[in-house]
């Protein structure tokens, strides 16, 4: 689970534990105030005295929003107008724009004076100003205490805020309480006789000093997590615990009676390190679950918007307190708990993080009913949120370090593993040498020691990808250096080889005899990966096969090509999984490719297609379909454009496409050409006889026949023994075979002008043909791309394109054929050029010629 270990990574685990320390000092200096004190306008008690045993009578609690100066003014505390009974379950009113004041009566009626401690258990209050009330209406100010002020003002060195009170005998006291705060507004109000105060308060302090110890050493253990593991899940664990543990200590009041009892101003940190909490709540997240692609970009747009919270809120700007942050924590808690849960069958890691944020939301949701009023107020449920924060925090701390034992004992296995096997396969290799099948050249396993492995593994069930790599550039180096040289150079490659997979898979390398790759032939060599312990670093793997091999004086690149096969899905024995693989390296592409069964079907049918191309030019499987040129000027056919058909009787109508560039490829294509070529001039006199007049008929050739260079004199053979002259034959070329060699294409279209053959220049506007190149061939025709017609009668701009095509045309001389017409309506609008020829379905679609008709164009005539 730990990053990588790069020196920008060394750096960014201090990243979190940074933005703790300097988000803490941004709040503190915005914060930085006089310190406000109670000293000028508040008495200092008498010293506590001792307890009565009587009961005073107490009221219910009332409160009214307003403030107390304005209670004061209006003289209201004496009236029930205006005021609202707080429930006795109820302590809370939740968030409040303004102050509220709260009232209670004591009523003594005896004859002896109570002493008592009026104590609101909710330090973290940021203000509360007290006020007595005696029975003849004159108001006692009381001093007035808050986390806002220095912890010295204090009149019991205690957390909580409280204050002695003695309520004279046979007497009725009012006491108002105005309460101001950032966060939720509470009157937590407990009455209590001096001498319980150190049973009441002490069991909460040992209790909460238990939850601080177990804080502190989450803390300390993730900050020796974060010195051992160098990882950013860590460090973002650390500044969670940090944030958390700092919270505490502002909302219990310990920061301010033990910690910082001098810099109130710490405590209005509470709602940044809240924010805070739920940034590192996410950066924790996003290492821990491995999250990529948009659940990264979710995580950290979110990030973003709570820091933004956390700079704004010690602004004290409206909108933005501790209520708004709150809330974004809720939504910032629901959204990584949606992607633990989808990961929830898959990842062991999510399932402990859906743990602990379960934890954490119990104890959010004991802090929001206390917060509404729901339950009490008290040690316990103010600290609801953060028990359940911490115990969450912990949990992970415990699930952190179990996982780096863990990997500790799975290293240290392996380790022992891969010693054990070194030390058995030098054994077998000394004892039994004599009997391993290896090849000759590399000394590796051959494909029969690797196919019973294979056979053994897939035996057991267990899944595992066997890769073939493919060196390309063997049969070159072996050619420009000699055998023994290339040999030499393969072995040395190898080697590099097995020690790059053994460091990189340790506990996945399948071994063949104690070897971590086996050979097929010295162009063909076989890995096998496990693929149920981790995931597989393909990148890591494609990085090494494309970095150059260096060895003595050479430094070159073999033009690595690996392919991929997985078992089961992709075959049931090891020979199987081996031609997959091998079929998958053949791609030149990429340098790793995993086997795709469509692409080897189609990559069959087209090897079988041309290995039955002989028989079906003989048996006439591959017919002509003959396609009407017109011209518009006055409505004749003045050619036909020769097209190739194939009927197969076991696969049906097959497209060109399906097997003519392949057939380029592997280089049959010509011989096709050439038939073709023949059966036109066989066709000749009843093209001309069916059209009634005399015709042209064009054959499409291709690059590859371009590039031979008596392919002038084959052609001029053919039509010599059909008597036809080459003037009647139309060669047509693409723009894209034209350019892919300038010169060797120039040079063959000079011969094939000067013996008499018509050249055209097809799919003119869809290559990147230079019109400078382009001047310099011996054309005839230009055939403008079917591209050119879309949108034509109505589109300004194709218009403009289009008579810029047809004058360049007209510059070079040429006749222009436009392809593609297949509406009245284009062909119309393309009689406005009167010099221009059309071919398309308009006028008839390709047919062989026994049935060969111009339909669309017998439509025009009889218009």
């Amino acid at each position: 689970m730990a990053d990588p270990h790069t020196p920008r990574d060394r750096y960014r685990i201090w990243l979190p534990l940074a933005l703790f320390l300097l988000l803490g000092t941004y709040g503190y200096l915005v914060n930085l105030t006089p310190t406000a004190t109670s000293e000028a306008t508040s008495p200092v008690l008498p010293p506590l005295l001792p307890t009565a045993s009587t009961e005073p009578v107490r009221s219910p609690v009332s409160y009214t929003l307003a403030s107390l100066d304005q209670v004061l003014a209006d003289r209201s505390w004496h009236q029930d107008a205006g005021w609202q009974t707080l429930a006795p379950t109820d302590n809370g009113l939740g968030y409040l724009d303004g102050p509220a004041t709260f009232r209670v009566r004591l009523d003594n009626p005896t004859a002896e004076a109570i002493p008592l401690l009026l104590d609101i258990q909710a330090p973290s209050l940021d203000q509360v100003r007290a006020t007595r009330i005696t029975g003849d209406g004159t108001p006692h100010t009381l001093p007035t205490l808050g986390d806002r002020f220095p912890f010295r003002d204090r009149l019991v060195d205690l957390p909580s805020l409280i204050w002695p009170l003695r309520l004279a005998p046979r007497s009725q006291e009012t006491l108002l309480f105005e309460v101001v705060n950032a966060g939720p507004t509470l009157f937590p109000l407990h009455l209590s006789h001096p001498e319980h105060l150190l049973s009441d308060v002490g069991s909460v302090i040992a209790w909460k000093a238990a939850i601080y110890g177990v804080l502190v050493f989450a803390l300390v253990f993730d900050l020796a997590l974060l010195l051992t593991l160098r990882s950013m899940a860590a460090a973002w664990l650390t500044c969670l615990l940090a944030s958390i543990l700092f919270s505490q200590l502002c909302v219990d009041g310990f920061g301010l009676w033990l910690v910082w009892p001098h810099w109130p101003v710490l405590g209005n940190l509470l709602t940044p390190m809240l924010a805070l909490g739920a940034v590192a709540l996410l950066g924790f997240a996003r290492h821990f679950l491995h999250l990529t692609g948009r659940a990264t970009l979710l995580c950290q747009g979110t990030a973003a918007i709570l820091l933004l919270l956390a700079l704004v809120a010690p602004l004290r700007l409206p909108l933005v307190g501790q209520g708004t942050v709150l809330l974004a924590g809720s939504a910032t808690l629901a959204l990584v708990l949606g992607l633990s849960l989808l990961r929830w069958r898959s990842s062991a890691a999510a399932r402990h993080l859906t743990i602990a944020l379960l934890l954490l939301m119990a104890g959010a949701a004991i802090s929001m009913a206390r917060t509404v009023g729901w339950i009490p107020v008290n040690s316990l449920t103010s600290s609801g949120f953060y028990l359940g924060t911490g115990a969450a925090a912990v949990f992970l701390t415990l699930v952190v370090g179990y996982r780096l034992v863990e990997e500790r004992r799975r290293r240290l296995n392996a380790t022992l593993k891969v010693v054990e096997e070194r030390r058995l396969r030098a054994r077998l290799e000394q004892d039994y040498h004599q009997l391993m099948v290896s090849h000759r050249v590399t000394g590796r396993p051959d494909r029969s020691a690797i196919e019973q492995t294979l056979d053994q593994l897939t035996a057991s069930h267990a899944p595992f990808v066997v890769g073939l790599l493919r060196l390309e550039r063997y049969g070159e180096i072996e050619r420009a250096l000699g055998y023994q040289e290339a040999e030499s150079l393969l072995r040395k490659y190898l080697a590099h080889l097995s020690r790059f997979l053994e460091a990189t898979f340790p506990r996945q390398l399948v071994l063949f005899r104690g070897h971590p790759l086996g050979t097929v032939d010295t162009f063909n060599h076989v890995i096998a990966l496990r693929t149920d312990v981790d995931s597989i670093p393909w990148n890591d793997v494609r990085t090494w096969l494309e970095q150059a091999f260096s060895e003595d004086h050479y430094a070159f690149s073999w033009m690595a090509r690996l392919g991929l096969a997985y078992a089961p899905e992709h075959g049931s024995s090891g020979s199987e999984l081996i031609s997959r693989a091998g079929f998958a390296a053949l791609s030149t592409d990429v340098t790793i490719n995993v086997y795709d069964p469509y692409t080897e079907r189609k990559q069959n049918l087209q090897h079988f297609l041309i290995l039955d191309l002989d028989r079906a030019l003989r048996t006439g499987g591959i017919q002509l379909h003959y396609q009407p040129k017109i011209c518009l000027q006055n409505d004749t056919v003045i050619a036909y454009e020769a097209l190739i058909r194939w009927q197969h009787p076991e696969y049906g109508a097959i497209t060109p496409g399906q097997w003519i560039p392949f057939a380029e490829q592997v280089g049959a294509i010509h011989g096709v050409t050439l038939w073709a070529i023949e059966r036109a001039a066989q066709d000749l006199a009843a093209l001309e006889h069916q059209s009634g007049c005399p015709v042209t008929v064009s054959v499409n050739i291709s690059a590859r026949d371009l590039a031979r260079t008596d392919f002038h004199g084959d052609a001029l053979a053919i039509l010599a023994r059909h008597r036809v002259s080459p003037q009647r034959l139309m060669l047509e070329i693409t723009e894209t075979a034209v350019m892919r060699d300038v010169d060797q294409a120039r040079q063959t279209l000079e011969k094939l002008s000067h013996a008499g053959f018509r050249i055209a220049l097809d799919d003119f506007g869809t290559g990147y043909s230079s019109l400078s190149a382009l001047a310099t061939f011996n054309l005839d025709e230009l055939k403008i791309d079917r591209s050119f017609l879309t949108d034509i009668p109505t589109d300004a701009v194709r218009q403009r394109i289009f008579h810029a095509a047809v004058e360049l045309g007209e510059a070079l001389g040429l006749r222009i054929v436009v392809e593609g017409v297949e509406s009245e309506a284009v062909a119309q609008w393309l009689r406005r050029y009167p010099g221009l020829c059309g071919q398309g379905y308009f006028w008839g679609r390709p047919a062989p010629l026994a049935s060969s008709s111009v339909s669309g164009y017998d439509a025009v005539q009889s218009d």
